[in-house]
């Protein structure tokens, strides 16, 4: 396999509704990190936050290792549009990723389905 590159998949990419956002970072910058690190990340993986609208994006990656670059394996938007989101996406050349839209866990979805019935009118 002389020559030849590792392929990595694709990151992970998670859009968090506003009221588990709000829950999540309430406690602070760096408690939000970890919670995600904790739910997404994976033993040795880093998390760095940017501004993007209202909220941010989280990045979680690989660190770099040897011969490996930096390999980014999720990234969760919080506090974000869904407009800002897909920008995002496409500016990183990730335009064509599945976004997975999280509900706290006491969410209940019968209750959004609705709300959003309500704007295919």
């Amino acid at each position: 396999m002389l020559g030849r590159r590792r392929r990595h998949p694709p990151p992970r990419v998670k859009w968090l509704v506003d009221a588990l956002y709000q829950q999540l970072v309430a406690g602070g910058i760096q408690g939000y990190g970890e919670a995600l690190l904790h739910e997404y990340g994976q033993p040795g993986e880093v998390i760095t936050h940017l501004g993007l609208g209202n909220g941010m994006v989280s990045l979680i990656t690989w660190p770099a290792r040897a011969g490996e670059p930096e390999r980014l394996t999720h990234l969760v938007y919080g506090g974000c549009t869904p407009t800002e989101v897909r920008a995002d996406l496409l500016a990183r050349g990730l335009g064509g990723l599945a976004v997975v839209e999280v509900h706290p866990p006491d969410a209940d979805l019968e209750e959004d389905e609705e709300d959003e019935a309500a704007y295919d009118d």
